[in-house]
Order: structure tokens, then C-alpha cells, then sequence
């Protein structure tokens, strides 16, 4: 007759047990490596379809600041620069002509 002990059950359920966590560890790192490969990927088509279409908008946005940078230079430096220096002569010959004349106040109090 076949006797098993107590003794040699636990040895096969030991083997058995080693061997299936091996497979199992194997089986995991393939699937850890698939998926970091495949996240790898997936990130670069990410970036490539993002790429496609921000950059020539970017390089829009840079031009038209530019060109928004350009036009209020000018228009400062032809219509705003001149009117203060005007306004600033208009005061100072207002602020003269009050001192040499006695008038201080020119408008009226509200």
C-alpha cells in the first residue's frame, strides 16, 4: 500500500508553491515591461499629436504679440508722447501766467 505522510504532503505543497509564485513573478514582470513599453508609446504619439498642431499655434500667438508690441510702441510714440508733452506745456504756461498774474485758480470750485 501507498502511504503518504503528513511530512511529504508539505514538501510537494512547498515545491508546488515555489514553482507557482516563479511563474507567477515571471508572468508579471513580462506584463510590467509590456505595459511601460506600451506607455512609452502611447506618450510619444501623445506628444507628437500635440506638437502637430500647438507649435504653429504658439508661433502664431509669439507673431501677433509682437505685432501688438510694435503698434502700441508706435502709437505712443507718435500720438500719446507729443499730447502729454502738449498738456504738460499747456500747464506749465497756465501755471506761469497764474503765478506772474495774482490769479491762482483759473476754474471755478464746484
Amino acid at each position: 500500500m501507498f502511504l503518504v505522510t503528513l511530512a511529504e504532503v508539505r514538501d510537494v505543497v512547498v515545491i508546488v508553491y515555489g514553482a507557482m509564485g516563479v511563474i507567477l513573478m515571471l508572468a508579471l514582470a513580462i506584463a510590467a515591461f509590456g505595459i511601460w513599453f506600451a506607455v512609452r508609446a502611447l506618450t510619444r504619439k501623445v506628444n507628437a499629436l500635440l506638437d502637430d498642431p500647438v507649435k504653429p499655434a504658439l508661433e502664431e500667438v509669439r507673431k501677433s504679440a509682437e505685432n501688438i508690441r510694435g503698434t502700441t510702441e508706435f502709437v505712443s510714440d507718435t500720438a500719446v508722447h507729443p499730447l502729454i508733452r502738449t498738456v504738460a506745456v499747456a500747464r506749465g504756461v497756465r501755471r506761469g501766467t497764474a503765478v506772474f498774474t495774482g490769479i491762482r485758480n483759473l476754474r471755478p470750485k464746484k
